[in-house]
């Protein structure tokens, strides 16, 4: 059987479509817990990327000195890609939960939308104790988000038992949890009717006044 694998070589990406790659890496990267870089591998893609975004916007007043900065940070951000796209493949080992986790496009696309683990899940205190839900859209098609949530005291270790709220889109507003309390939340993607939910790490938040 063929692994799963992420794509390592970037080189014939458009200026935008890299632009997205390395955004979309470093997204997936940031906090994941499925992997593990040594030295500066990491440290040195969210620096190229950031330059490479810089360098494309340059191009719109910089003129041929701007083209030719572009492409040596251009060459910068394929090798730190490269890099931090083997480690990947590497420590992945096929799992292709924790491939798509990691934002890299895969070099083969599951036969269906089999979904990863929400990406950037995010818990926020709003207005009037209200809750703010949120994850990045998924890297493979989506059909929406199930947001969860229970309070702490009590709760069971089974999310698909917690209060289930589904969107369409991937953010929503939880009302009407009494204020003070700590709940616990957590989000998946939508994908096939059949598919397990594959949740996020749980996040705790204590409900403001």
């Amino acid at each position: 059987m063929r692994k799963n694998r992420v794509i390592t070589d970037f080189s014939d990406a458009t200026d935008a479509d890299l632009s997205l790659a390395a955004s979309n890496a470093v997204k997936g990267l940031t906090g994941n817990a499925s992997f593990n870089f040594t030295g500066n591998i990491f440290k040195d893609l969210e620096g190229n990327a950031t330059d490479y975004y810089s360098s494309l916007s340059g191009l719109l007043t910089g003129g041929k000195s701007a083209v030719i900065t572009k492409n040596a940070v251009r060459e910068a951000l394929l090798k730190s890609l490269n890099e931090v796209a083997i480690v990947v493949n590497q420590q992945a080992d096929g799992d292709l939960l924790k491939l798509q986790s990691s934002g890299i496009t895969l070099a083969e696309q599951p036969s269906y939308d089999q979904q990863p683990m929400p990406i950037n899940f995010r818990v926020e205190n709003g207005n009037n104790g209200a809750i703010n839900v949120a994850v990045d859209k998924s890297t493979v098609t989506d059909h929406g988000t199930v947001f969860a949530y229970t309070p702490v005291t009590g709760a069971v270790a089974d999310i698909n038992g917690w209060t289930l709220k589904p969107v369409n889109g991937h953010s929503a507003v939880i009302k009407g949890l009494p204020a003070g309390v700590a709940y616990l939340f957590s989000a998946a993607y939508k994908g096939r009717d059949n598919d397990d939910l594959v949740w996020a790490a749980p996040i705790t938040k204590y409900v403001s006044n």
